[in-house]
C-alpha cells in the first residue's frame, strides 16, 4: 500500500505515528524524518510530503491512502474518500483579526488557505468580508494586504517572523487528522482498507 503523511512543517506527529504503529503499519524509520521524503519498508511506501500534494497523490492515484488534516479537507476533492477521523492532532480553524480592524469603517479583508471553510463561516454569520487566497496568511497580513486571517490555531501561535497581532474572534471549524483514500483504490484494496480502517479504529479508542 502506497501511503502519503503530510508533514506542513517539520517532523511526522508522534501521535499519529503511534497510532499507525498499534494498527499494525511500519513507521519507525518515519520518526524524526523531514518532508519530502520517500521509504519502503515491509511492503509499504511511505511519502512524506505537504498535505497539498498527499491529496494531489491521492486525487490522481498515485497513493492509495494519505493522513492529512481534516481542514484541508474542507476545501474539497473529488477523488478522495475521508475514512476515519483519528482524533489526533485537534486543532481548531479560527478567524482572527488586527484590533484595528474590529471598528474599521470598511469591508473586512480575510486572508487564508481555507477560502471555502471561511465562505460557509461568513455565510453562516451574514457578514461578507473580502477572502484573499493566499498560501502565507500570517505574512499576507503584516503586508497591510489583508485584516484578519482564518488559521489554524497553532500557526497563530507558532512564531513566525514579521506577523502581526492577530486577536482571536470566532471558531470557524474544529479540525483533527484523518485518514483518506483515493476513490479508485478504496474500490479495488476494499479489503485491505476495510482491515485498515477497523485496526486503527480500535487504537484510536485503546489509546
Amino acid at each position: 500500500m502506497r501511503i502519503g503523511l503530510a508533514c506542513e512543517v517539520s517532523t511526522p506527529p508522534a501521535e499519529v505515528l503511534d497510532l499507525l504503529g498499534a494498527a499494525g503499519l511500519p513507521v519507525s524509520m518515519l520518526r524524526g524524518e523531514t518532508a519530502p521524503a520517500l521509504f519502503h519498508p515491509n511492503g509499504v511506501t511511505w511519502f512524506l510530503g505537504s498535505a497539498a500534494d498527499v491529496l494531489s497523490g491521492c486525487d490522481r492515484g498515485a497513493l492509495d491512502a494519505g493522513v492529512v488534516g481534516s481542514d484541508r479537507l474542507f476545501e474539497g476533492r473529488l477523488g478522495v474518500v475521508d475514512l476515519l477521523d483519528l482524533r489526533r492532532c485537534r486543532d481548531d480553524l479560527v478567524l482572527a483579526v488586527m484590533p484595528s480592524a474590529v471598528h474599521a469603517d470598511r469591508r473586512l479583508r480575510v486572508a487564508t488557505r481555507h477560502p471555502r471553510a471561511a465562505a460557509r463561516h461568513f455565510g453562516a454569520t451574514g457578514e461578507q468580508p473580502e477572502i484573499l487566497v493566499v498560501d502565507e496568511p500570517l505574512l499576507a497580513s503584516s503586508l497591510g494586504m489583508a485584516d484578519g486571517v482564518v488559521e489554524l490555531s497553532a500557526r497563530l501561535r507558532s512564531d513566525v517572523r514579521g506577523a502581526p497581532l492577530l486577536e482571536p474572534r470566532a471558531v470557524v471549524a474544529s479540525c483533527s487528522a484523518h485518514l483518506v483514500a483515493s476513490r479508485s483504490a478504496r474500490v479495488l484494496r476494499r479489503h485491505a482498507f476495510a482491515g485498515l480502517v477497523g485496526r486503527l479504529r480500535v487504537a484510536r479508542e485503546e489509546a
